[in-house]
């Protein structure tokens, strides 16, 4: 979309504009000597499909994206789980109608999958007041979307996690996390990552959510919209946990 060359533009600088429009530019002139997704092969579709967690004004704007799936449910505005196909320099995020003759469920593990082996190019920490948020970045536009799967994503990036993940993905290309441990310093985490969600997705060519989520035991659920923090669900229970520790 040209609203996402437009912030690309916007965070490289006017140096820079020339050849981002350029590269920009020949991508979409490939983009029509592609096959359509609906004439691959099922070999083909298979090794490209990608699972990608999106933000749901992504698609909102057009009402073909029905098989798509909320990565929490009961929240409005979630961010949302849907499909992609990856191509050299460029993806394509799958409609319904590009779905309709395949299995589906093999799409969604596959697509998992193929997400879950995209490997990150950096590990960062950011460290303040002595709260330590770890980050996990690269140029993939997949990789905030391993939390899909963060059972993997624990086991394959992380590191243990006995008291569950707090987390947020302002933009497609990274992840911000913290693993509690003591309860005060776990409330101070989601603050801080409340604000990096807000400020690292602004003008994102890719933006995701502006918010902090938590993950454990397989359930998913949200600590802040906006700078806010409201501990409820497991989030509230594992804090009081931490406490009686």
């Amino acid at each position: 979309p040209l609203e996402n060359l437009l912030a690309e533009c916007h965070e490289m600088g006017r140096p820079l504009w020339d050849e981002v429009i350029d590269v920009h530019t020949r991508y979409m002139v490939e983009a029509t000597r592609e096959t359509d997704p609906s004439e691959l092969s099922d070999e083909e579709f298979l090794a490209k499909v990608r699972e990608r967690v999106v933000a749901p004004s992504l698609l909102a704007a057009l009402d073909e994206y029905a098989y798509s799936r909320p990565l929490i449910d009961g929240i409005a505005d979630a961010p949302r789980r849907a499909l992609g196909l990856s191509y050299p320099g460029r993806t394509l995020l799958l409609a319904d109608r590009h779905l309709a003759d395949r299995d589906l469920d093999t799409a969604w593990l596959r697509g998992r999958n193929n997400t879950a082996a995209v490997p990150f190019d950096r590990y960062e920490e950011m460290v303040k007041d002595d709260i330590r948020i770890e980050v996990r970045r690269g140029d993939s536009i997949f990789l905030a979307s391993k939390v899909a799967d963060m059972p993997r994503l624990i086991a394959d990036h992380l590191g243990e996690a006995p008291n569950g993940v707090l987390f947020a993905i302002p933009h497609s290309r990274e992840i911000d996390y913290y693993r509690p441990r003591e309860a005060e310093a776990t409330v101070r985490a989601a603050e801080l990552l409340a604000g990096l969600a807000h400020m690292l997705g602004r003008d994102s060519p890719a933006p995701v959510s502006p918010r902090v989520f938590f993950w454990k035991d397989g359930e998913f659920s949200q600590v802040a919209d906006g700078y806010d923090i409201a501990p409820t669900g497991p989030f509230a229970q594992t804090l009081a946990e931490l406490v009686g520790w």
